[in-house]
């Protein structure tokens, strides 16, 4: 008899569990689509342009200029993730600021729509952006230490390993201000 009631005891714990990660797999997902709109996904026609002339591999030595807003950011995101289904996010948004960019969305993670957000200081150096991830969080919730390092770590690595010859022009200033980026280069 004792076997059976703690199995019973087990199986409704496990099943309270369940009921826990559910609801709260729910309210996450409910809580994602309340507060972040979807940006539309739109290529502005200024970023087109600098594409459009390193495509053409006829611009090398032209200098170029561009201010980014939030809202030219978020719908170029939109655009890029619409173009890329298997990135799994959505609803990207920016806030820009002096020391550098926050960036919110929607993690589509194990079926759940989840609100995820993370800062970035960012500089040029020799010509390339390079970043720092400041912070980190999912809904509302800061991310622990540990992680925000050992991610910090791999995007080191990963602009360790990037090649600036493989890029079509070179940053010659990055300026953020509140609500826009002004950014300015060469094409190669």
């Amino acid at each position: 008899m004792k076997g059976v009631l703690r199995g019973v005891r087990r199986a409704r714990n496990f099943w309270i569990v369940v009921a826990l990660l559910l609801a709260n797999g729910l309210a996450w997902n409910a809580a994602a689509s309340l507060n972040l709109p979807e940006a539309r996904p739109f290529l502005h026609p200024e970023i087109a342009a600098i594409r459009d002339r390193w495509r053409s591999g006829q611009a090398a030595g032209e200098s170029f200029s561009i201010v980014v807003t939030e809202q030219m950011a978020a719908e170029t995101a939109a655009w890029f993730l619409s173009n890329h289904p298997e990135i799994p996010f959505s609803h990207p948004q920016a806030e820009i600021d002096p020391g550098g960019v926050t960036v919110r969305g929607l993690a589509h993670l194990l079926g759940l729509r989840t609100p995820v957000y993370g800062r970035v200081s960012v500089w040029l150096e020799e010509g390339v952006p390079k970043a720092r991830l400041e912070e980190l969080g999912v809904a509302s919730a800061a991310a622990p230490g540990f992680l925000i390092e050992a991610l910090r770590a791999e995007i080191d690595a990963q602009q360790r390993r990037f090649n600036p010859a493989g890029i079509p022009v070179t940053l010659t200033r990055l300026e953020f201000r509140e609500g826009e980026v002004l950014v300015e280069g060469l094409y190669r």
